[in-house]
């Protein structure tokens, strides 16, 4: 019997033009980015922008290596200048279908701000032809919410790691038999959540995985696409 094939996803790779490229080359099935919402625009990066000034503050995480320099402002953080922003334009026109895109919807929006974000992704999704290999994730439910709504093409994912948040996905998967795509933190993934997700035919993404160990129990316990920042461990893993 043939070893599963997951869907492999490198972890952040779209969030930079130098990492894009590393990732396209690769050979991976899928590219995660980060997408925030600012001025009627979509801009693609992990960290928080300090608003108004054009300042990137982060902390050190393993698979995010920060921009240098970036300078330290209080402990464990560091902030560096965003000059030349990445938007989901260039993105999807640099990457034109030749891989598949995780976008992860960063961010909370007040009022109608959700409806115009949602609007705004499947805009440019439609002007790119992007919406059959582009899916949208991320915890700022209220955007994914509003882009299922929007666009019922549009793969949404709902992402998983804290109890309220499965509690919240199981009423949907219950509700709507369309909700059927999730990302799940590796973490938070446990025997009786897999068996659930399984019995119900869900579709599941786990994060963010850099051990080759831990990325077979994964494979294993069910999930579809392994997230990693390692695409060594990704190209190691059965091509699909």
């Amino acid at each position: 019997m043939a070893p599963p094939q997951p869907v492999r996803i490198a972890h952040a790779y779209g969030n930079s033009r130098t990492a894009l490229r590393r990732a396209l080359a690769a050979d991976v099935d899928m590219i995660e980015a980060d997408v925030w919402y600012r001025g009627g625009d979509v801009y693609v990066h992990h960290a928080r922008r300090l608003s108004p000034l054009p300042l990137l503050a982060d902390k050190e995480m393993p698979g995010h290596p920060l921009p240098r320099p970036a300078f330290p402002v209080w402990p464990g953080y560091r902030v560096w200048p965003h000059i030349n922003p990445l938007k989901l334009d260039e993105l999807l026109q640099i990457v034109g279908g030749a891989k598949r895109l995780l976008l992860d919807v960063k961010g909370r929006y007040k009022g109608g701000r959700s409806a115009d974000f949602a609007g705004a992704i499947a805009r440019r999704l439609r002007e790119h032809q992007a919406s059959s290999w582009t899916a949208v994730c991320g915890q700022t439910y209220p955007v994914l919410n509003a882009l299922r709504r929007t666009d019922d093409e549009i793969e949404v994912r709902y992402s998983l790691e804290k109890p309220p948040q499965w509690e919240s996905f199981v009423r949907k998967m219950k509700k709507h038999e369309r909700v059927r795509q999730v990302c799940i933190s590796q973490h938070f993934l446990d025997d009786e959540k897999a068996r659930v997700l399984e019995q119900n035919g869900v579709d599941v993404y786990v994060w963010t995985i850099d051990d080759p160990e831990a990325a077979r129990r994964s494979v294993e316990q069910g999930a579809d696409g392994i997230i990693s920042n390692d695409l060594d461990l990704l190209e190691s893993l059965p091509r699909r």
